[in-house]
């Protein structure tokens, strides 16, 4: 991947902009700040971890905890960066890959791997599952599965919020900020009720990579399962630098907005926006733009979701159904594992409880839906038209048509179950995209940006440990685990 940047020789005419004045670097400015985090949270908080880390601690298999460690410093590394870049051009990661030679493939690399990794709607399938065993109601219709009359729900429910919001960046940041909330409150309620402290310390031993070096890499826990592990908290990686430009950060102000069909269309600029980086003032207000950014990053994201929220996802899941596994031997599977965070709370709380956290659970499932049609699917399609100067008609117009086009295909797609070689495909998919993205914004970073807001020597190590540390974990399970897969689920390569 020799990639250059591609010299833009053309005159400059652009029109400089003033900086707006940041908000304070105070917990009050931090909760204004709380937007972008809030949906990266959402995405990153309560899905793959409901999923995967209960999962992981049931069978005891802490040994691998400190993957999620590292993961989290490193994309912390990489998601600053693409923060401030948007922050300091008003543009996203991905229109600025135009800018990468050779120049027009990035854009729509990005399109296609984006849509071939997450248009099966899989989180809205664990909330489907969920709806259908919170209320008992099940499909009247004489074809599709017995959660499908939800599913039918969910995705027209998608499609009237985008259509009819006025901004689809205002309802995301609300919704997915009560989400974040919510979920803090009652996982931390269960955990607290469920644990003993011996279970904290397990689980913190294993953050710490101490119960790996004393005991080495447990039998029980699958090497893809490890592989998703360095991958945790997942998050939203480049996508992030979205939902900064919609919250209005920096030059984010000036860019348009994706409103819905009862409000006029604005214009969604995808070229860097001016400002005058050579006056001491404005460089000082774009500075603070930027901390703000990435203070906000460190505390919602890294620290309370990518270090206190999973840990306390892990300590549950050994707290209650690690006990289990000794006896039975079983762990959670099929439909039961979107669901086992409400085992746990059924058992641990009562009922009532249960009842809670499978709502819950099907809400922040279902919402995590969301950015995944509006920002990775739409928004990046969108871009590519936009900045490879395929866009004939407002920016708008191309939005819902991707976006219907791939909710219209979840009708189908969730129907039918997620084949092998796809759940493999977005198992390991976001480590190459990680890969690739940290790669990316050192060149766009350094070529692009004023001095002083370049990359920095820590950032510039950590992103290409986030490189090496990527392709190289992939390329050893494609060469080692891949070929084992196959054969046990395809009778392939045997």
């Amino acid at each position: 991947m020799a990639a250059t940047m591609v010299a833009d020789r053309a005159v400059d005419t652009r029109a400089v902009n003033r900086v707006p004045n940041p908000f304070p670097l105070t917990m009050a400015g931090m909760l204004a700040a709380l937007g972008p985090q809030a949906i990266n949270f959402g995405i990153s908080i309560g899905g793959g971890e409901a999923y995967l880390l209960p999962n992981v601690s049931a069978r005891g298999t802490l040994h691998m905890h400190w993957l999620m460690t590292i993961s989290v410093i490193l994309e912390t590394a990489l998601v600053y960066e693409c923060i401030k870049y948007s922050v300091c051009t008003g543009r996203s990661f991905f229109a600025a890959t135009n800018d990468l030679g050779p120049r027009g493939f990035w854009p729509w690399f990005w399109a296609v791997v984006t849509i071939l990794t997450f248009a099966w709607p899989a989180w809205m399938g664990g909330a489907v599952i969920a709806a259908h065993r919170f209320t008992g109601i099940g499909n009247p219709l004489p074809f599709g599965p017995p959660h499908y009359l939800w599913a039918i729900i969910a995705l027209v429910a998608v499609l009237v919020v985008f259509y009819f919001s006025n901004r689809t960046y205002a309802f995301l940041s609300k919704f997915f900020t009560v989400i974040m909330f919510a979920n803090i409150v009652l996982v931390l309620a269960v955990t607290v009720i469920a644990a003993k402290p011996q279970h904290y310390w397990q689980v913190f031993l294993g953050y710490l990579g101490i119960t790996f070096l004393t005991e080495g890499y447990p039998k029980a826990l699958p090497p893809t399962d490890a592989l998703a592990l360095f991958n945790q908290p997942g998050g939203s990686l480049m996508w992030v630098s979205f939902w900064v430009i919609a919250a209005g950060f920096g030059m984010g102000r000036y860019a348009g907005q994706v409103t819905g069909v009862l409000r006029p269309p604005e214009t969604v600029t995808a070229q860097e926006l001016q400002w005058d980086h050579r006056d001491a003032g404005e460089r000082a207000k774009m500075q603070q733009w930027v901390k703000l950014g990435g203070y906000s990053l460190i505390l919602w994201w890294a620290i309370i979701g990518g270090l206190i929220m999973t840990y306390l996802y892990s300590v549950a899941g050994l707290a209650y159904l690690h006990e289990d596994f000794l006896k039975t031997g079983n762990i959670p599977s099929g439909v039961q594992v979107p669901i086992q965070m409400a085992t746990i709370a059924t058992g641990v709380m009562g009922p009532m409880a249960g009842w809670l956290m499978l709502l819950f659970i099907m809400v922040t499932l279902y919402d995590a839906q969301f950015p995944l049609y509006d920002t990775f699917i739409g928004r990046t399609t969108c871009d590519a038209i936009a900045v490879t100067g395929k866009a004939r008609r407002p920016y708008r117009f191309y939005y819902f048509v991707v976006v219907t086009a791939a909710v219209l295909a979840g009708f189908y797609l969730i129907t039918v179950a997620q084949p092998f070689i796809l759940w493999i495909g977005v198992a390991i998919s976001a480590l190459v995209y990680r890969s690739i993205g940290a790669w990316q914004i050192m060149l766009i970073n350094n070529r692009r940006l004023p001095e002083g807001f370049k990359v920095s020597r820590m950032n510039t190590v950590l992103l290409w440990i986030t490189v090496v540390t990527g392709f190289g974990g992939v390329g050893y399970w494609v060469l080692t685990v891949l070929p084992k897969e196959l054969c046990k689920n395809w009778k392939l390569l045997c």
